[in-house]
This record gives C-alpha cells, structure tokens and sequence, in this order.
C-alpha cells in the first residue's frame, strides 16, 4: 500500500509546484469533475486517496486546455498516479476505432507435447463477439473431451502466454477439470465479497450466469490431480483462472510468476465517449486470499522444466492420493 500512499508522487509534486492561478476552461473543469467523481466512487483502493488534492493537481496538469481533448494528457497521467497497473483510460476516437477488428492479435502457444498418462488442456487468451466467446468454450470442452481417458493420472492446465480477455468463458471451458465449486471472489473498496463458480457448464457471478456452453463435458474422473503452468505473460482474466485453481485440493502450481494485475476492471463512460477501464476489485481465491498482485507459483522453474516437472509431480500425487 506504500506505494498507492504515495499515488503518485511525481505527478502531484510536479504539477503543484508550477501550477498558476489561471484555470482550464469550463468544459475542462466539468470533465475533470466528472472523471474525479467516477474514481472517487469506484477505485478499489479510494481510501488511500486525498481526493481533493487530486482533483486540484489534476486542474493544475490540464490548465493551458481550453478544449476536452486537450486535456487527456492530464487524464492519461492522473490516471497513471492512482499507483494501479490495470486502470487506463481510452480517448473517444480510440473507442470508436476499436469497435474494428484488430489488425494483428497477439500469438497463441503452441500446445505441449505429453504422456499418454497425462492429460493436456491450454486455456489461452480470449475476446470477441458472443459467438466466437460460444466456440471458444465449445472448442475448449472438445479438447478436453478428446484427451480425457479413465487411466489418466492427472492434467496439466497451461495458462502461459494467456494475456487475459473474458474470464467467464476460460472458467467455463477449464470446468470440467476444475470441477463444479466456488472458486473465486471479486473484493471491492466496500469490503463487499462477489463469488464465483462454476457448474455444469456455466460459470456465475453471484448466481448470475456470465457464460455457458451446452452440452458441457464432464470428466470420466472427477476430482483429478492437477498441475497450472503459468509465466510472466499470464495476467488478468488468465490470473483469474490461476487464482481459480488456488486451494484446490491435489493441485500445484510450476512456471514463472504472473504479470501482478489479478484485479477486476469496470468500464465507465465519459460524456465526451471516452472510456475509464477502472479497478474496482481485487481478485480472492476460495479462501478469500487476496491478489492484486502478481501470482507467484509453488514451484519457480525455467521455461524448459515446466512440462517435465508438472509431469514428474502429477505422477507422484496420483500415486499418494491412491
């Protein structure tokens, strides 16, 4: 928390000392106002905040502006002094422009090459419409379904290189290894807890449903051993699928720790049509064990004794648990 304390330091101390008399325009002082209030209400960590002193250092960073736009540099850095990696802010014409495919994703693993003993699942990265979120988790429960098998010892669940996207239909395409229970809680600045879970093929937020796939796969063994690989790639909606996977029990963890942002975002809109994608919750596991920050595994390995590791060790707990 030091470091949110300091919320920073550079930005305030910066701007205060050549901050003059002068003002922005109105319409900068009401959109100040009005990003203010919405961080103000909903950032998760507001109460490390003096929200008066950051509105002022705010006015002071914007006060040559005389139209919105002109201004968004003094958001952008008002922005980056909350002390949060997860909360940006998107211009309007950024936001319009994205409503276009991207011109380039970024790269899907590979799969891992495994056992015949062992079974193999990557939950990658996801966006996209409502039909390309249904055949991800379709396509997600094919592959599970193809390489389960009765006499598996265990599963590998890769998270490496997952960037994050939609939690709700990677937490419904690893179910069937997971298994149907709550798995996770969204914490906001209230101390509010919001559980997740999931079962029989959709994944819930407070018993509302947030994605599903039917049919569902079920696993042939219920309740398998299970080794998560993760990096320094892994984060957000990834890290929550890792954090899933937390308590579980005959489960471990083998990679890299994760990028540190296991924290939910929420969008808001400005009246101008930009976007504040703000951190209003930290992620908790089952236990209510609270991230926010980067995921470390239980067993720190370079990149080439991952696989062999997770495999060496499913054995193992395969053989202790029978």
């Amino acid at each position: 928390m030091k470091r949110l304390r300091c919320f920073g330091l550079l930005f305030f101390v910066v701007t205060s000392c050549r901050a003059e008399s002068r003002l922005p325009s109105p319409a900068v002082r009401n959109y100040v106002e009005e990003v203010v209030c919405i961080l103000q209400a909903n950032f998760v960590h507001r109460a490390a905040i003096n929200w008066v002193v950051f509105q002022q250092n705010l006015l002071a960073e914007a006060r040559d502006a005389n139209t919105i736009e002109q201004a968004y540099p003094a958001v952008i850095s008002a922005i980056v002094a909350l002390g949060d990696k997860h909360s940006t802010f998107a211009p309007a014409r950024l936001v319009q422009e994205s409503k276009l495919p991207p011109a380039k994703q970024p790269p899907l693993y590979p799969d891992e090459p495994v056992p015949s003993d062992i079974g193999y699942i990557r939950i990658p990265w996801v966006v996209g419409s409502q039909q390309q979120l249904a055949e991800y988790m379709t396509r997600v429960h094919a592959h599970i379904q193809e390489r389960d098998k009765p006499e598996l010892k265990g599963w590998i669940v890769d998270l490496r290189g997952n960037i994050g996207g939609n939690m709700w239909p990677m937490l419904v395409g690893v179910g069937p290894v997971l298994g149907k229970d709550t798995l996770g809680y969204c914490i906001d600045a209230n101390n509010t807890k919001t559980a997740w879970r999931y079962e029989k093929g959709k994944a819930l937020l407070d018993g509302d449903i947030q994605a599903e796939t039917a049919p569902y796969y079920t696993l042939k063994s219920a309740n398998p051993v299970v080794a998560v690989l993760t990096d320094t790639l892994t984060a957000s909606s990834g890290e929550a699928v890792a954090i899933a996977f937390k308590a579980r029990k005959h489960t471990r963890s083998f990679g890299a720790a994760t990028c540190g942002v296991a924290t939910s975002r929420s969008r808001f809109y400005l009246s101008d049509g930009s976007v504040l994608l703000l951190t209003t919750a930290v992620l908790a596991d089952r236990r209510l064990v609270r991230y926010g920050h980067s995921i470390a595994p239980d067993e720190l390995l370079k990149p080439a004794e991952v696989v062999p590791r997770a495999i060496r060790w499913i054995r193992e707990e395969y053989r202790a648990k029978n």
